[in-house]
C-alpha cells in the first residue's frame, strides 16, 4: 500500500476479499503543507468556485474562509468531496471521472458561464486546469503543498523489496508510480502485480512498459 497511512483501511477490507492477506503500507507520497499569505488568502475569498482535485488542501484552504463566504467547490473524487463536507462545506459538483481533462469538461457542461476559480495544487502538479479553462475563466493556480518522497521511506520500501515477499503494489497517483519505480529499477525486479485508481495512474504505468489492473473502488 502506497498511500498515507490513514487512508488504506477501507482499500484493505477490498483487497482481503480478493485473498490477499497480508499488508505492507510505505506512503510513497507525504504532504508538506505551505503557509498561506495574506495575499493568496484574499484570492481564495474572492473566487467564486473552488476547485479541488486532492484532499491534501482542503482542510486548509477552507480554514481561511471568511465567516459567511459560501464558495461553490468543485472536487474530483468522492473521499474529496466527504472531506470538503466533513469541514462544514457544500459540494456543488463532483466529476464523474478522476482525471483533470474529464473534470474540466464535465464542469464546463454544466456551468458553462465564465467565472473566478481558485486551485490549490502541488509543486508536482501541471497547468493543464489553468490551460484549459483560463480562456473563459479567471484561473488562479497556486502551489499550497510540497508532495515529497522522504529518504527514509526510499529506505523501507528497498529493504522490502529485497525481502521478495510481496506479489502485488497498488498506487493512487502517477506520482507514486514514478517513485516505486526509481528504487524497483535499482532492485532485482520480481514480477508483481500492479494496482491502479484510475485511468491517469494507470496510463502511468503501462507509459513505463508495464501492466497495470485498474482496482474498482
Amino acid at each position: 500500500m502506497t498511500r498515507p497511512l490513514a487512508m488504506n483501511a477501507e482499500d484493505q477490507v477490498r483487497f482481503r476479499a480478493q485473498g490477499y492477506e497480508r499488508f505492507y503500507e510505505i506512503p510513497l507520497c507525504e504532504i508538506k503543507q505551505l503557509p498561506i499569505t495574506e495575499a493568496i488568502k484574499r484570492k481564495i475569498n474572492a473566487a467564486e468556485w473552488l476547485f479541488f482535485t486532492s484532499q491534501a488542501p482542503v482542510a486548509s484552504v477552507l480554514a481561511v474562509i471568511e465567516k459567511g463566504q459560501r464558495p461553490l467547490i468543485a472536487v474530483i473524487g468522492k473521499k474529496t468531496g466527504e472531506m470538503v463536507r466533513s469541514c462544514g462545506f457544500e459540494v456543488a459538483f463532483v466529476s464523474p471521472q478522476e482525471t483533470k481533462r474529464q473534470f474540466v469538461s464535465a464542469w464546463q457542461k454544466n456551468f458553462p458561464t465564465g467565472t473566478s476559480i481558485f486551485y490549490p495544487k502541488s509543486q508536482l502538479a501541471d497547468d493543464a486546469i489553468e490551460q484549459l479553462l483560463g480562456i473563459e475563466n479567471d484561473v488562479t493556480g497556486s502551489v499550497l503543498y510540497h508532495n515529497v518522497f522522504l529518504e527514509e521511506r526510499k529506505a523501507e520500501l528497498t529493504e522490502l523489496l529485497k525481502m521478495g515477499k510481496l506479489s502485488a503494489v497498488y498506487f493512487a497517483s502517477p506520482s507514486a508510480w514514478k517513485r516505486f519505480l526509481s528504487v524497483y529499477d535499482q532492485t532485482e525486479k520480481k514480477p508483481l502485480v500492479f494496482y491502479a485508481i484510475g485511468d491517469t495512474t494507470k496510463k502511468a504505468i503501462n507509459d513505463s512498459g508495464y501492466e497495470a489492473v485498474l482496482f474498482q473502488r
